[in-house]
Parts: structure tokens; C-alpha cells; sequence
């Protein structure tokens, strides 16, 4: 079973620090290192920030955070998790994870890159055939996720 947790992080292509998730204490966008590929089949997760709290539309702003929040048990959910720092929309490079819930788990299954978006919701994704994934306690994946919104309204400047 995966740690995960929320804390201020200052990502490569950022300025100052930033809210991020953490898996076993590892800053998002350099944990998915060399499985998630832009259109061209390059590896640019180093130089993505969250989904969370960078998109500008407030719309698909609403729709990563209701997503990253676990919904009904047996179910999965396509969640954007990492963007582009240049555009923050999801119109460009977009790391995708699928979200499982499974009783007291919940599992990252598998990560992508998004290839369509309507509305805010991703509809289709290109699958990284690494298989990395990873698995949380429900609770501490609640928990996580409470404090990345908290981090992001009330410490991010």
C-alpha cells in the first residue's frame, strides 16, 4: 500500500511553491516520471503542475476537483491529475490517472495522457502501457485530497 499526503512543493517550471500531492513522499509530477507522454511521445511530467488548483477555467476547476474526490464503491473515474503550466487548461498536454474505488481502497490503476475533452470531463485517454500504479487507503486518500484543496485556498499565494 502507497503513502499519499498533500504539502507545499516548488515544481520546476514554477516560481514559488505550490500545492502538490505526494506519493510515498514524492512530489506528483516526479513520481509519474517517464510514464505519462505528451503528443509527440516525449516525457514532459517533470514540467506539469496539478490539475487542481492551476486550471483557469473555474468550470473544468470544479470538475478536476469533484472527480479527484472518490465517488460510489466498485466504480472508476477518469481524473485529471497534472497540465500544462503554460496554458493551464485542458486543452493541452493533460496527465490522466483511472481512479478505482474498491471498498477500502482506493487504486490508481493506470495513467494517460487525455486525448479528448468535453466540458471538463475527460473522454478519451491514450493509456501509458507501464504498468505503474498505486494503492491507498480510502481515509488517507481523503485526507490527502482535503488537505491539497486546503493548501490550495488558503496557503497558496
Amino acid at each position: 500500500m502507497n503513502s499519499i499526503s498533500a504539502k507545499m512543493h516548488q515544481s520546476a517550471c514554477a516560481k514559488l511553491p505550490h500545492p502538490v500531492l505526494t506519493i510515498d513522499g514524492i512530489p506528483l509530477e516526479i513520481w509519474v516520471k517517464g510514464i505519462i507522454s505528451n503528443h509527440l511521445g516525449e516525457d514532459d511530467t517533470y514540467h506539469l503542475v496539478p490539475a487542481q488548483g492551476w486550471l483557469i477555467n473555474e468550470e473544468d476547476l470544479r470538475s478536476a476537483w469533484k472527480l479527484l474526490f472518490p465517488l460510489e464503491e466498485n466504480s472508476s473515474t477518469f481524473v485529471p491529475i497534472l497540465i500544462c503550466p503554460d496554458d493551464v487548461d485542458l486543452a493541452c498536454t493533460v496527465a490522466v490517472v483511472e481512479q478505482v474505488v474498491e471498498g477500502e481502497n482506493i487504486i490508481w490503476n493506470r495513467f494517460g495522457r487525455a486525448v479528448n475533452v468535453i466540458n471538463g470531463v475527460v473522454t478519451s485517454v491514450q493509456w501509458n502501457h507501464i504498468t505503474q500504479r498505486a494503492e491507498f487507503n480510502k481515509y488517507e486518500f481523503l485526507n490527502a485530497c482535503s488537505e491539497l484543496q486546503r493548501l490550495t485556498d488558503n496557503e497558496w499565494v
